[in-house]
């Protein structure tokens, strides 16, 4: 293999690395570690060992369990079709309201390196999936935020190639598209960029890139050929919400034409009551958590029902005002009531959402 190269220019988002003996050998590893070269101390953890803690620590391991899994839904709820392959889990990124901050506070960056796992789990369920599928891998870890290093991009793209029914959504709050665009649009890849107003980004969202600089990076991806979407979640109701977020969406499509975007989706913020118990304290000055929110079905707190309507009828309707009415909007966690009082329409099927996405432009939908 030769003397580790690493990647020119880029500073790695951790300190260091630590790999299981077990999958020292494996390609994924030999590959990764080549281009970490020598920016970081690398650790061979043998048999036994306890498992590396830290947020700032890689983790070079083995998935004993399934990669592929649908899309936790909350009771009740508008199901969205999308299924998750999670070839990592945490992020390196400290964004105030995220659930992994609760869930896996301490856990390190994990990469699972035994893919030839995941592509034999990914092929049996593509040989079974009858129509169409959105696929991501965004719902446990930044799609790019370590693509420089990890390279999954690429290789979820060989994947997908020849099952065009299949989207892969590539969702992320950074700018890291270089390993993307490398070998030109495909025509089933979508990446996208989850949003927030600057000033949100910069007090909530510490280390993801500014919005800017991610609409700069979808301006990039649709000048090279590819399609782009965007997700206003969560969208938090503070102060001046409604002219930061019209800002928002101003600035979407002044970087990117509305024929490019595949779907926005918009959500507000939730979140557990068991997430102020553990993290109350050090949220203390974010208002955002100690407002009137309610509880739903599922435990988690919410803002009332009609301020989260009247939230999503006005973002639909900044949004409307920019593209027309062809674009397709979803909400993410949403009664059908809700989708009605707010969009004016819903889904009436099972696997609606899923197939309105896949035919951006054409049909019924919302």
């Amino acid at each position: 293999m030769g003397a580790p190269r690493g990647v020119p220019g880029v500073r790695p988002p951790f300190a260091r690395v630590v790999v299981d003996r077990e999958v020292a050998d494996l390609r994924f590893t030999r590959e990764f570690l080549d281009r970490v070269g020598s920016a970081v101390p690398v650790e061979i953890l043998g048999p036994g060992a306890p498992p590396p803690r830290g947020r700032t620590t890689v983790h070079l391991t083995r998935e004993p369990g399934r990669f592929l899994k649908p899309c936790p839904c909350s009771p009740g709820v508008v199901r969205c079709g999308y299924w998750v392959l999670s070839p990592a889990f945490q992020c390196p990124f400290a964004c105030a309201y995220c659930f992994l901050r609760f869930y896996a506070p301490d856990e390190p960056l994990t990469l699972y390196a035994n893919l030839a796992d995941a592509e034999a789990e990914l092929r049996d369920a593509l040989a079974r999936w009858p129509g169409p599928v959105r696929l991501g891998t965004g719902e446990f870890a930044d799609s790019l935020a370590l693509d420089p290093w990890t390279r999954h991009a690429r290789w979820l793209r060989n994947l997908v190639a020849l099952h065009p029914r299949v989207l892969l959504e590539l969702k992320t709050k950074s700018d890291r598209i270089e390993g993307v665009l490398e070998d030109g649009p495909a025509p089933n890849v979508v990446l996208a960029w989850s949003v927030n107003p600057p000033s949100r980004i910069r007090t909530d969202e510490p280390g993801t890139a500014p919005l800017e600089r991610r609409l700069a990076a979808a301006a990039e991806a649709v000048r090279v050929g590819f399609r782009v979407a965007f997700h206003f979640d969560p969208v938090i109701l503070e102060g001046g919400w409604r002219a930061a977020y019209a800002g928002v969406v101003e600035a979407i499509f002044d970087a990117v034409p509305p024929e490019r975007v595949a779907w926005i989706s918009l959500g507000t913020l939730r979140f557990p009551r068991r997430f102020l118990e553990r993290w109350g304290p050090a949220l203390r000055g974010r208002t955002a958590f100690f407002g009137e929110q309610v509880a739903g079905e599922d435990g988690k707190l919410r803002y009332f029902w009609p301020l989260r309507r009247d939230a999503y009828r006005f973002l639909a309707g900044q949004i409307r005002r920019r593209t027309g009415p062809g674009l397709r909007l979803y909400l993410c966690m949403e009664t059908p009531a809700m989708w009605q009082a707010a969009l004016g329409c819903g889904p009436e099927l099972e696997g609606d959402v899923e197939r309105w996405l896949a035919v951006p432009f054409r049909g019924a939908g919302c």
